[in-house]
């Protein structure tokens, strides 16, 4: 994997205003390996497909991982299906911090900003991370051409009540082509 630093970048607020927050490029291992099973649904196969850990995985998770590697620990927000994950399908998912052992404050300070957003999880950046001393970052992957949404312009918003313009980036990630397991390395 690669990381590139890129020039901060402008978010404009949906009650005004612009705020800068990191950006960069992330260059993920494309996953070579087998295709997905049949009975993973569709929210699970449309994702992009990366290796992590020598394992099939998507963008998210591979944040997750690395901030691992960096002391933090973290968890994939997955708004679509209202669920906070830490590893790959069919790994089981959960609903709150507390479930995952989280240390109180991190857990407190995800339900605060859960609660300030409606007890919903729409809008929420891609990756909530901690470490000590109640450090907390947010990251938001956008694989391909995909831009922030007006949810997620109002999840900053929100979350600026609490935290920093300095605890947020946003990962820029390249599409892979996906694998086609009729053709060998050489001919993709």
């Amino acid at each position: 994997m690669r990381i590139t630093q890129l020039p901060p970048m402008a978010v404009e607020l949906p009650g005004g205003g612009v705020v800068a927050v990191a950006a960069q490029r992330w260059d993920l291992e494309p996953w070579t390996g087998p295709p997905d099973p049949p009975d993973v649904g569709w929210s699970w196969a449309r994702k992009g497909r990366f290796t992590v850990s020598g394992q099939r995985s998507c963008a998210e998770l591979a944040i997750v991982e690395h901030m691992r590697g960096d002391g933090w620990d973290g968890v994939w927000v997955n708004a679509y299906l209202r669920e906070l994950r830490t590893d790959w399908f069919p790994a089981p998912a959960v609903r709150t911090l507390a479930e995952l052992g989280a240390p109180d404050w991190a857990a407190a300070a995800f339900e605060r900003l859960r609660v300030a957003n409606g007890n919903r999880l729409a809008g929420f950046f891609d990756v909530f991370a901690w470490r000590q001393p109640d450090e907390f970052w947010f990251a938001e992957a956008k694989v391909g051409n995909d831009r922030l949404g007006d949810n997620q312009r109002k999840f900053v918003e929100l979350a600026l009540r609490f935290h920093g313009p300095n605890q947020f980036a946003v990962i820029k990630i390249p599409r892979t082509r996906r694998a086609d397991p009729g053709r060998s390395l050489e001919e993709r």
